[in-house]
């Protein structure tokens, strides 16, 4: 099937997913930390204090996670993705009114469960599970949603805190979540019933035969978890301190912003790139490479100085991002079957979740002592090279399941 057919054939489940991944950049690091100057200046937090605020938000989330997000293999989809829809809206509609550091906490949370955590997981799981054959291919093409988001929500959210102020944006945002996304979503689901049905008459004992791997006790659950972490936790810390590493740099705030551009070009050249290998050759052949473009892009953001480097760091960590956001759940799908998926790709979640609360506080707390970029640039090339070495050995497993 050409990769046109596909996408007609398949339009409106893939955009059910290019939906969910789109709605999931509204609790992503990067969006959030575009109101980051406005809410420490309404509520007095210095870097560090936010970065303390928003890491126990992401904490509280990570923690909620591992039951919320297994639900997706015994819920039917369609009410699963209206809770996480309306999760997020609420959440949204929290932060336009938060009055209290406890509110914004709550607030802060509910973004990270339901947008970073649980819209992105209902997008990737639903498309990992219900496609197999052409897997990568379908989680390629939702994966858009994040590199989209990337390039055009940063401009949005700086225009509309410049004209109605940030607490009226997020007002904005959850009246778009509840009135467009959830009817959207439904929509874009008829039909799922018959899908569902075919995909429980076609599990195959190869699958049933998986439940006798124990995650928690496999070891390459956890080094393939370390090194899908990289690329969250580091540039989780860069982009919620992203004013600050401008600030240090010397470059303007609104060259940053309209370098995402470059972010999300990557990202969908990577993405679409890595799911086509990963149907081809399988995630075991691309494993060993995917981590050294971030370790290149951590080397920008120790040694660059030019903003000509903004665009190339960006780039190169998209590299990364598009190629991780297909490729893991690939690789747990071929290692433990997709009936298992949700409750799989929930607890890698939820490291992710904590991985992504400690690095804002890391580096909140690094610059609150005067330690530079460069310093923390080189130690995150060292932790993403270890990773990189450790991850040869499941790679290898996964080629040889393949032969």
């Amino acid at each position: 099937m050409t990769p046109f057919k596909f996408i007609y054939t398949n339009r409106r489940f893939l955009g059910f997913g290019l939906l969910c991944t789109l709605g999931a950049n509204i609790g992503q690091t990067f969006f959030i930390a575009l109101f980051s100057n406005s809410i420490r200046g309404e509520f007095s937090l210095s870097h560090g204090d936010f970065g303390a605020v928003y890491s126990l938000a992401t904490l509280l989330s990570a923690v909620v996670i591992i039951w919320a997000g297994r639900r997706i293999d015994h819920i039917d989809l369609r009410i699963y993705a209206a809770i996480v829809i309306i999760g997020l809206g609420i959440a949204a509609g929290a932060m336009s009114i938060a009055g209290s550091v406890l509110v914004l906490i709550a607030a802060l949370s509910g973004l990270r469960l339901f947008g970073q955590g649980l819209l992105r997981h209902t997008a990737v799981v639903s498309m990992a599970r219900y496609f197999e054959d052409t897997r990568g291919r379908a989680m390629s093409i939702v994966s858009l949603g994040f590199p989209i988001g990337e390039a055009v929500f940063p401009i949005l959210a700086i225009t509309a805190i410049a004209y109605i102020g940030w607490r009226d944006a997020w007002g904005f945002i959850a009246a778009i979540l509840i009135f467009v996304f959830l009817p959207a979503s439904q929509f874009l689901l008829k039909g799922h019933s018959k899908r569902h049905q075919e995909y429980e008459e076609a599990k195959s004992a190869k699958e049933i035969s998986n439940d006798e791997k124990n995650i928690l006790h496999d070891p390459s659950f956890y080094i393939i978890l370390s090194a899908s972490l990289m690329a969250p936790f580091l540039l989780t810390g860069v982009f919620f301190h992203q004013i600050a590493l401008a600030q240090s740099k010397g470059w303007e705030i609104a060259w940053l912003a309209s370098s995402f551009p470059a972010f999300a070009g990557a990202t969908v050249f990577s993405s679409l790139l890595t799911g086509s290998l990963v149907d081809k050759k399988g995630p075991g052949r691309v494993l060993p490479f995917f981590l050294i473009p971030l370790i290149a892009s951590m080397g920008v953001v120790s040694f660059g100085a030019h903003m000509l480097w903004v665009p190339v760091y960006m780039a190169l960590g998209g590299l990364t991002t598009g190629a991780s956001g297909v490729l893991i759940t690939a690789s747990w799908a071929d290692t433990y079957g997709t009936h298992r998926l949700g409750t799989v790709r929930a607890l890698s979640s939820s490291f992710t979740v904590l991985s992504t609360a400690a690095s804002p506080l890391l580096v909140g707390v690094l610059l609150d002592r005067g330690v530079g970029f460069a310093a923390m640039g080189i130690g995150a090339i060292m932790l993403a090279g270890v990773a990189l070495i450790i991850i040869q050995g499941p790679a290898r497993t996964l080629r040889n399941s393949r032969l």
